[in-house]
């Protein structure tokens, strides 16, 4: 009835100029700014990467999903991983998948009947592009400032399943490509080199309130990295935010320097 007594005045004063000049801003536009980058997408496969980012789904995430974004330049094509994230690799794919995965020296030396040899062939990136926000990597020092990022990790604490958040560094992002049940498969992954905790939560929450830990957002982490070890691989739909590094140094005699983080929050609007 609302919509037919709108059209009834409309037509009632269709010679009313003013009235012509209103209705056009009621016309549909094209999406432009922040917004327009989720138009690349259709509704289930915004909705989906929305349930990934939030841990709002129960599915096994491998990298392969669509996301609304892009890899973006400086990137190095066909380029031989080290050693070292080559084997995280191999157990980052065994981890996701039900099939066995190998490396080349191990099909070579072991029997590699009904397992997968995952080739050492990447593409790099030095940036990417999720949703209308730009993260840079330790691979191109002009983007390093948005290299910062924080990542959910689900920890299991006395037999309940929590989520934390973990800061770290984006060494480059990249794009690999191997065949699961003959078909190729591309995936898109972030090698990150994550922070160490403050000794204890009293430091990490330094700044807190009333010991309140959640009266403020910025934490402390000491600068050095983590060994290299699986995680240091994720699929780049874990990226939860960037997040502003800089010095604070904590003690009275002894004077002890951490690394503030203080998160910038992205939101995704569907």
């Amino acid at each position: 009835m609302q919509n037919w007594r709108i059209n009834n005045l409309i037509s009632c004063r269709s010679d009313d100029v003013k009235l012509s000049e209103g209705l056009k801003l009621l016309r549909s536009r094209s999406t432009t700014g922040t917004l327009a980058a989720y138009d690349e997408l259709d509704f289930g496969e915004l909705l989906q990467f929305r349930q990934i980012f939030c841990q709002e789904i129960d599915d096994t995430i491998n990298g392969s999903e669509p996301f609304p974004g892009e890899m973006l330049k400086p990137s190095k094509n066909r380029v031989a991983l080290p050693n070292d994230v080559y084997k995280i690799l191999t157990d980052y794919y065994n981890s996701a998948y039900d099939h066995q995965f190998l490396t080349i020296a191990e099909s070579t030396s072991t029997n590699s009947g009904g397992s997968i040899v995952v080739p050492n062939i990447v593409n790099q990136f030095a940036r990417v592009r999720i949703a209308a926000e730009i993260f840079g990597s330790a691979m191109s020092p002009r983007y390093l400032k948005n290299a910062y990022i924080l990542a959910k990790f689900v920890q299991e604490n006395q037999g309940n399943e929590t989520t934390d958040l973990y800061p770290g560094q984006v060494q480059y992002y990249f794009e690999h490509t191997i065949r699961i049940s003959g078909e190729p498969t591309t995936h898109l992954l972030a090698f990150i080199r994550w922070y160490e905790p403050a000794p204890n939560r009293h430091i990490r929450f330094y700044t807190s309130i009333d010991e309140n830990e959640n009266n403020s957002n910025i934490e402390l982490w000491q600068n050095n990295f983590y060994d290299l070890r699986r995680d240091c691989l994720i699929p780049i739909h874990y990226i939860y935010s960037r997040f502003v590094s800089c010095n604070f140094v904590v003690g009275k005699k002894k004077f002890v320097s951490y690394q503030a983080v203080i998160p910038i929050n992205r939101q995704f609007h569907i």
